[in-house]
């Protein structure tokens, strides 16, 4: 079979007389390219006015060098494609995390990179041959790692981090022209359908309050409670340190006197002490006593969760911890797995009780430090107290009573709770009557 020609030569007329152009065929597509015009590429391969382009065979001659000077194709289109995803996630050597951290500081963190690598490595690098080049992939190829990411059993937004580990360096490949065909934007959208994260019942949260006290100082107990009266994440739990917390500042109009926590550090395993997750800092009050015994459990550091064998408590220790207060108060391991209900369930407890509470969204994204009103709504969940006050016209609905006896609104109103009127008592007034 005959060799496929690299490039075609040809003159075109112009005002001062003829010039020679050369069209180069893709390696990769079998394509050919738009012309170039033999005098520019002579130019940039620095050759100088005295090198006269006389003839076909001294275009011929340019047209080689240029190309084996890299100045047609790039040479990152044809390295494998695995190659260059793998390298563009490095977060010691990537151009691209490096560009967007000069444009944002803390853009993109170790632990974002390290996520992606591992997402790749895992369920990408297996179904794609390490002779794919970069420019050759397809969108069937890409198919087949959702598909397969799909029928493992993996939950959506896990399927939707692997696609994040392939289709930002196409995207990042196809902008800097390294490849012209983004196979990714033709990908089917992969919905969102996660498992919803379990919450306490109010009678759980007291039980785990009630406990809490018993520990006294431990400093498991006192992350728990932190996180639920905060609705802190684990990792800015784990890095509050003594500085952050101001006692005495400010004074409750019940007279009850807060202190100010500022939350501006996270930690995370393999970036150490870090921004916290949307790179803001919040500040949140919190009962007088309870940060003074926050600042008492501080160590000679200024840290307030130590670990046993580490500078800062370890999200294993929290969790183990976690589980075990849980267990002690009747939520056995099979019962937390059943319900779905980890560390992260006491930061959406608090967001509901807020909303239970009637604090607007606006509050709500300040206190937990979210960006955007969806994913605020995302840690919304109907809790058990919201579900008896939907029980009080529920039970009015099943026992209405006979037409005669038909009772006024104002009579209905007298068992729902209201500004006047206490949850507890109109649930007494319900039973009475019932």
């Amino acid at each position: 079979m005959a060799k496929r020609k690299e490039f075609y030569l040809y003159r075109r007329k112009k005002k001062n007389g003829y010039y020679w152009y050369v069209c180069y065929i893709n390696p990769d597509t079998a394509i050919q390219e738009s012309a170039k015009s033999i005098d520019v590429l002579k130019e940039r391969l620095g050759l100088g006015s005295g090198y006269t382009v006389k003839d076909r065979d001294t275009a011929a001659i340019i047209a080689y060098k240029a190309l084996e000077a890299g100045l047609i194709f790039s040479a990152s289109a044809s390295v494998s494609f695995n190659s260059y995803c793998l390298s563009f996630w490095d977060y010691d050597s990537s151009d691209y995390v490096m560009m967007r951290n000069r444009m944002r500081k803390n853009s993109i963190g170790r632990e974002y990179c390290m996520n992606m690598l591992c997402n790749y490595r895992k369920h990408v690098e297996p179904c794609i041959p390490s002779r794919v080049k970069l420019s050759n992939v397809t969108v069937e190829m890409l198919d087949r790692v959702v598909s397969e990411a799909l029928s493992s059993g993996l939950a959506t937004g896990s399927v939707q981090l692997i696609i994040l580990s392939f289709s930002i360096p196409l995207k990042e490949a196809f902008r800097k022209r390294i490849i012209k065909f983004n196979p990714a934007l033709f990908l089917m959208k992969v919905p969102r359908s996660e498992k919803e994260r379990g919450i306490l019942t109010h009678q759980e949260v007291k039980a785990l309050v009630r406990k809490i006290d018993t520990l006294g100082s431990d400093r498991i107990a006192l992350a728990v409670k932190l996180s639920l009266v905060t609705g802190l994440r684990s990792g800015e739990v784990r890095a509050l340190t003594r500085d952050s917390i101001e006692t005495g500042c400010i004074e409750r109009p019940d007279g009850c006197m807060l202190a100010r926590l500022t939350v501006d550090k996270s930690i995370a395993p393999y970036s150490g002490i870090k921004c916290t997750k949307n790179r803001k800092s919040r500040e949140l009050y919190i009962d007088n006593s309870f940060a003074l015994q926050l600042s008492c459990c501080a160590d000679g550091r200024g840290h307030v969760f130590p670990g046993i064998r580490s500078e800062y408590m370890t999200s294993v220790e929290l969790r183990n911890g976690f589980y075990a207060i849980l267990e002690s108060v009747g939520i056995n391991e099979e019962e937390r797995k059943r319900r779905n209900i980890t560390f992260h369930s006491l930061r959406h407890m608090f967001n509901t009780i807020l909303h239970e509470c009637d604090v607007d969204s606006g509050k709500r994204m300040l206190a937990l430090g979210h960006s955007s009103q969806s994913v605020n709504n995302r840690y919304l969940h109907s809790s058990e107290h919201s579900l008896v006050q939907v029980s009080f016209v529920s039970s009015y609905i099943l026992s209405l009573p006979d037409e005669s006896a038909v009772k006024s609104a104002e009579d209905f109103q007298y068992f729902l709770p209201s500004e006047k009127t206490r949850f507890d008592d109109s649930l007494s007034r319900y039973r009475e009557q019932s």
